[in-house]
């Protein structure tokens, strides 16, 4: 069995590795040698007993079975370092911990940022992005923004602020007055994303409307393909919020509105947390999502 101290470098070395997917990288990311780090994932593997690796002439690629196991490791080092930077913020102010998913966070919750931090007075709000499940345990987090069904989840208090809506958008330069051409609309070049999947087919069915099968032109995150179509390079659909000041800043259309969906925008906050300063920013965001 490896020893506390060692398995921590073990697992930093596997971590590295697996997110830079080279040792010669992850070796330079670590500041140590390329054989320093090969010996530490050599020792994790005889720990476990598991091949983590799948070793080419000059690549490694995970095995199937490494792959949740690294993304766990990577999330608990980064819930390591939110903590820590938390610890060193809070000898100097306040700071809440909030994290969203990514197009969420940057186009719709940034430029507000600044009312959020005033409503609070001299609490600071720091932001990190997340896709994964919610983790009461995670102390390095104060509050969730999540989108979908609203959790029951024990030791932790969970508040809807707004219904959940999409549709598709567009660039404005794509349409040139034939907003109301569907057939225009949906002969121009279809956008997708990875994550979250499917969300043309989930639109298509909730609100009523046959697609005929096209190609996608797919991203890996949202927020890639939402700027994409702001850019005029196809159309998507686009979450509420995440489009709703590009259509009123007449950067984007929504030719067919937005579709109510059967789940909600929500938070959710360990019930240890302040209750005052939790409602305030369950207020903030039920007035930002109204307007």
């Amino acid at each position: 069995m490896v020893e506390t101290g060692h398995l921590l470098n073990a697992l930093r070395a596997f971590e590295a590795a697996a997110r830079l997917g080279s040792v010669k990288k992850a070796a330079q990311d670590l500041s140590v040698t390329d054989g320093a780090v090969s010996r530490q994932i050599k020792h994790l593997e005889d720990a476990l007993g598991v091949e983590l690796f799948e070793r080419g002439n000059r690549s490694i690629r995970l095995t199937p079975a490494a792959a949740e196991y690294a993304a766990t490791i990577s999330e608990a080092f980064a819930s390591i370092a939110r903590g820590t930077e938390q610890l060193r913020h809070a000898h100097n102010r306040q700071t809440i911990m909030l994290t969203a998913p990514d197009a969420f966070l940057l186009r719709w919750l940034v430029p507000r940022l600044q009312s959020l931090e005033a409503l609070l007075d001299g609490t600071s709000v720091r932001l990190t992005t997340w896709s994964r499940e919610i983790n009461p345990a995670d102390r390095s987090i104060d509050i969730y923004i999540g989108v979908g069904p609203v959790p029951e989840i024990p030791g932790m208090t969970v508040a809807t602020v707004a219904p959940e809506t999409f549709g598709p958008v567009v660039s404005p330069m794509l349409m040139k007055g034939r907003e109301a051409d569907l057939e225009h609309l949906w002969s121009l070049p279809r956008l997708d994303t990875v994550w979250p999947p499917d969300m043309w087919s989930n639109w298509a069915r909730e609100a009523g409307v046959t697609l005929e099968p096209r190609e996608f032109i797919s991203y890996d995150l949202l927020f890639y393909t939402l700027q994409a179509a702001e850019a005029g390079l196809g159309v998507t659909i686009g979450p509420g919020p995440a489009v709703s000041d590009a259509i009123k800043q007449g950067r984007m259309l929504a030719p067919l509105g937005l579709v109510t969906r059967p789940g909600s925008w929500y938070l959710a906050w360990r019930n240890d947390r302040s209750i005052r300063v939790m409602n305030l920013v369950k207020r903030w965001f039920e007035r930002e999502f109204a307007e």
